[in-house]
């Protein structure tokens, strides 16, 4: 009997946190942090303006507005009601990024102004030579490579890396002579050493 209820109130009590749950991830998805708040829609920006918003910058109580005039190409960091230029930022709304502008004796509202991203076409990349080596690339030593080769393939590999050896060790043994000859030649004499010439 004691199991039953037990059995029955953990029940309840599983099936009453289910439902908790459930409707609070329905208010989590109605309330993104990343969306603008319920029944506000996008401000629709002056048509045919030729001022952009680019920019909104706070600190402490001091926030500053980007605004680029497109036909010039230059843009000005303004304060609210800041005088001294062709426009006066007088009304700013956080909640929807926007700003009241006067310019020109017009009544212009301007939103933030978003990025476009787009990513780059894809360029192919050329096929790689297979068997063309590139300039400065080591050559193969007896040729190209052969797959399978026969005997006689292989004969004939073996001594074109013999005859290589030999060339590398001429040259090395070449330059090895012509350095000693230069530094007998560059070496003086020391005082007390015999003159060959007898003087």
């Amino acid at each position: 009997m004691a199991s039953s209820v037990y059995r029955l109130l953990l029940g309840l009590a599983l099936s009453g946190a289910g439902i908790h749950q459930a409707a609070a991830a329905d208010s989590l998805a109605d309330s993104s942090p990343f969306l603008p708040p319920a029944g506000q829609g996008q401000t629709a920006a002056t048509p045919d303006a030729t001022l952009e918003l680019r920019g909104i910058m706070g600190t402490g109580d001091d926030t500053r507005f980007s605004i680029y005039d497109a036909t010039k190409r230059m843009s000005a960091w303004k304060r609210l009601n800041e005088p001294g230029s062709e426009f006066v930022v007088r009304s700013y709304d956080p909640s929807r990024d926007a700003v009241t502008i006067d310019y020109q004796g017009r009544t212009l509202t301007l939103t933030l102004k978003t990025a476009k991203v787009a990513s780059a076409p894809l360029q192919p990349l050329p096929a790689p030579a297979l068997n063309a080596p590139g300039p400065g690339s080591p050559q193969p030593i007896g040729g190209p490579v052969v797959l399978n080769p026969t005997p006689a393939d292989e004969q004939r590999r073996l001594e074109a890396i013999a005859a290589e050896v030999n060339r590398r060790r001429m040259i090395r043994q070449q330059a090895l002579q012509a350095s000693r000859a230069a530094a007998g030649q560059s070496r003086p004499q020391s005082p007390g050493a015999p003159n060959p010439q007898g003087r």
